[in-house]
């Protein structure tokens, strides 16, 4: 990986920092995050995922695209490790509207632990505040909040062994996923990242989502519609093959065709 290359396309400085701290985290994370969007259109395009890390540096620097989780938090957790930190991958259960749960390990989460306390660095969720999010116990718990919304992450209890990144939501917590506390290599994810990009019930198969942290709030992509949510308010404009490649270009950063819209008969 040319560090260089990846900080000068994040616009980081790359003597602001000389060693790990919560500070030092949370402005690669910002950084990262407002560069670098959530996307799936290697999947729509039926084009196979990697996470060589030098195939995601072609991808993400050279390509200026952006990925899912496993993709971005795995090369995310490289360049985090080339600063000095002590990044670690976690299997996640995702938490579906309606009480649903997705299959075991179809997320990959970021855990990063500095003076003893692990905090949720998760660069590949698309619903995520930039800074990031302290494991607390519940009794103890420390929010984060931004222009995406109020989050916390806690454990289920002193053993430590799960954790849930929740939101503020309606005036409640609402889980958006659980993950199990021990570090994991990404390649245990494999079955989950093959089931991902080819299984016809994958949600990543279904349904093209692109989604990005903006000034004013966030911007998401689906086949239908561009969603910009202010204040959390949504505002929906609906995309069409004649449209959607200048949304991309505007609030992702994207230049990029995408199969199933340059097919449709919007």
């Amino acid at each position: 990986m040319n560090i260089a290359k990846l900080e000068d396309y994040l616009q980081i400085e790359p003597t602001r920092y000389d060693q790990p701290s919560i500070e030092a985290l949370n402005y690669y994370a910002t950084r990262f995050m407002l560069t670098v969007p959530f996307e799936n259109i290697e999947v729509q395009n039926g084009k196979p995922i990697s996470v060589d890390i030098d195939a995601l540096f072609n991808k993400i620097v050279h390509d200026k695209r952006g990925g899912f989780c496993y993709e971005l938090n795995t090369f995310f957790k490289a360049y985090l490790q080339q600063k000095g930190f002590n990044p670690e991958l976690m299997s996640a259960t995702i938490h579906t509207p309606g009480g649903g749960r997705s299959q075991n390990g179809s997320h990959a989460s970021l855990v990063v632990s500095i003076n003893n306390v692990f905090y949720v660095t998760d660069v590949g969720f698309g619903d995520l505040p930039l800074n990031a999010i302290p494991i607390t116990l519940p009794d103890d718990t420390q929010q984060i909040t931004d222009i995406s919304g109020t989050f916390r992450a806690i454990f289920n209890s002193e053993d430590k062994d799960i954790f849930y990144v929740q939101k503020y939501e309606n005036n409640h917590w609402h889980t958006k996923y659980e993950a199990e506390f021990k570090a994991r290599e990404i390649e245990e994810f494999d079955q989950n990242i093959e089931y991902n990009q080819t299984h016809p019930d994958s949600v990543f198969v279904k349904h093209l989502l692109i989604t990005m942290p903006q000034s004013f709030g966030r911007a998401t992509m689906s086949e239908n519609h561009l969603t910009l949510t202010k204040d959390g308010t949504p505002e929906k404009l609906a995309i069409t093959k004649d449209n959607y490649k200048q949304f991309l270009t505007k609030y992702f950063g994207l230049n990029v065709t995408i199969s199933r819209l340059e097919n449709s008969d919007n």
